[in-house]
């Protein structure tokens, strides 16, 4: 079973991943986790600037993303991690630095590609939960079921400065919201893979929803596609 949800930054797709995965008793995929890590290893091993970050050297991405070095685990009551050489970099993935450089490699699309397949690789092994821009669409574009997954960008600008402030970061809500509508008109219209609705998706938009109430939606929208596939068989 492949569940993908996908959604623009600060949505609650990571969370709900998490929380919908442990609720099905799935092994959750955060995608965006290889992108960060492959972001924070080329700036801070191979010193690159934003150019560099447009077109990595291939013998870069192929060190970096070597399966034997990047190991992806998940853990029902903690989420994703990914180590690099045995050492856990998770924690500095969620910066607001990684945040606008993330979206710069991830337009390339040789890194695309090699991520995808990593993904692909794992979720042969388990039935997953896969949150990403792209995950229904491109990724696993025949996934039992979908979700797109958004609010407002007001509402969005707020849960992104509350994750900052976790990590000692402080922006005005004015400074939020600009650089979540750069992030979202970075996604939106990059070449490669841009962030999309899946057609056959399930949108909810949780403005005014909180964690529980939206994964609580989730659930109940899985049941009823569950016995629409009964009744088609």
């Amino acid at each position: 079973m492949i569940v993908t949800i996908d959604g623009p930054v600060a949505s609650g797709k990571s969370t709900l991943g998490r929380r919908l995965a442990k609720e099905l008793k799935l092994f959750y995929l955060y995608t965006g986790l290889f992108y960060r890590a492959l972001t924070y290893l080329l700036i801070n091993k191979e010193i690159y600037k934003d150019e560099d970050l447009k077109n990595p050297k291939q013998q870069d991405l192929y060190t970096y993303l070597d399966p034997e070095l990047l190991i992806y685990r998940y853990d029902p009551e903690f989420g994703g991690t990914i180590l690099f050489d045995g050492e856990d970099i998770t924690p500095y993935l969620k910066t607001s630095f990684i945040d606008k450089q993330v979206s710069i490699l991830s337009a390339n699309k040789r890194v695309r590609l090699l991520i995808n397949e990593i993904v692909r690789n794992i979720a042969r092994n388990f039935d997953v939960v896969v949150d990403g821009r792209d995950a229904g669409t491109v990724v696993f574009p025949g996934a039992d079921i979908k979700f797109f997954i958004t609010a407002q960008p007001e509402v969005r600008a707020k849960r992104w400065r509350h994750i900052q402030e976790k990590l000692g970061e402080a922006y005005l809500p004015e400074q939020a919201l600009t650089l979540i509508t750069e992030r979202d008109k970075r996604d939106e219209n990059r070449e490669i893979a841009p962030l999309i609705i899946p057609d056959d998706a399930i949108v909810i938009d949780n403005s005014d929803q909180d964690v529980d109430q939206t994964l609580a939606d989730m659930l109940e929208k899985i049941d009823r596609s569950e016995h629409l596939f009964e009744e088609e068989e």
